[in-house]
Formats: C-alpha cells, sequence, structure tokens
C-alpha cells in the first residue's frame, strides 16, 4: 500500500445511521477507500484479470445498540484525499451477525457515487445467514451525494 496517510480531521465528511434494530441481531460497518490516482505506484497487480487495479483498504466500526435503537457516527475522510494516491471512499457495507457474534457477512448499504440523495427511511432485511437485502427487495444499494447529515436504516430479520 502506498501513499496511505491518515487525514487529521476524519470526521469532516461524515454520515451518520440511526433507525431500529431487532434485539437478535448486532452489526458493524465497514467504509471502503480506492485509490483514485492512475499511478501504477497506487495499483496493485491482478494475475487473474492481467491487469493493474486500484489499490483498496477498508475501516469499521461498531455501534451502540440500546432498547432496539441503533446509532453510528461514520467518518468518511479517514485518509489523506491529497496524497499520490488520491483516496476516497467508495462504498459503506453493513455486516451483520447475531447478537454476541462477530458480524462478517457483509452487503452494501450505500454507494459513495454523487449520484443523488435519498431521504427516506432505509429498511433492511437480514437472512439466516446474515446477508442483507433491501425491503422491499426490488430496492438496491443507495447511491447517496449528501454527506454529514443523518440517515435512517432499520435493521430486521426477514421471516420465512
Amino acid at each position: 500500500m502506498r501513499a496511505k496517510v491518515d487525514y487529521p480531521a476524519p470526521s469532516e465528511n461524515y454520515i451518520d445511521i440511526e433507525g431500529r434494530i431487532v434485539d437478535t441481531l448486532t452489526y458493524k460497518i465497514k467504509v471502503q477507500y480506492v485509490a483514485r490516482s492512475e499511478s501504477k505506484a497506487c495499483k496493485n497487480y491482478n494475475w487473474l484479470a492481467g491487469l493493474h487495479v486500484s489499490q483498496s483498504t477498508e475501516f469499521e466500526y461498531r455501534p451502540t445498540i440500546n432498547d432496539g435503537r441503533h446509532k453510528l457516527h461514520i467518518p468518511l475522510k479517514e485518509l489523506d484525499p491529497s496524497t499520490e494516491c488520491n483516496w476516497e471512499p467508495n462504498v459503506v457495507f453493513l455486516c451483520v451477525a447475531s447478537a454476541g457474534s462477530d458480524p462478517s457477512s457483509c452487503s452494501s448499504l450505500f454507494l459513495l457515487r454523487g449520484q443523488h440523495d435519498n431521504n427516506s427511511e432505509i429498511n433492511i432485511e437480514c437472512a439466516e445467514s446474515n446477508f442483507c437485502f433491501r425491503d422491499p427487495f426490488e430496492l438496491h444499494t443507495e447511491d447517496i451525494n449528501i454527506l454529514n447529515k443523518v440517515y435512517s436504516v432499520n435493521i430486521k430479520e426477514k421471516k420465512t
């Protein structure tokens, strides 16, 4: 990994998520950062694909959960974007597990593409495998471009 430099004010850009969560589940959030530079110093060679791909790294965050409610502050500037690799946050993943277990199954929650904003509640259903989907199922990962605000995310178990 090259030119991965911590940014002095990681909460300069952020999103907060809060909402309802069933007491049988817990979660963590992973934020994937991607090097946007075309410099070969910021890429790794993928021998299967036969080409160089952008380096990436992740940061994890854990919420506070009390009485069926969760809350989490997610910094989106952990890495200095002005370095050679031009690091940017790319995807926010939701990783869910049964309460008391370490979450490992992750699903994309937000794509930080700058496409549009979602102001409505986001409802998530998680299967027994802890893989999660939007509810209703036809909705997909949310593209967002408005940062420094609270997004409502409700997490429940899928009824079979």
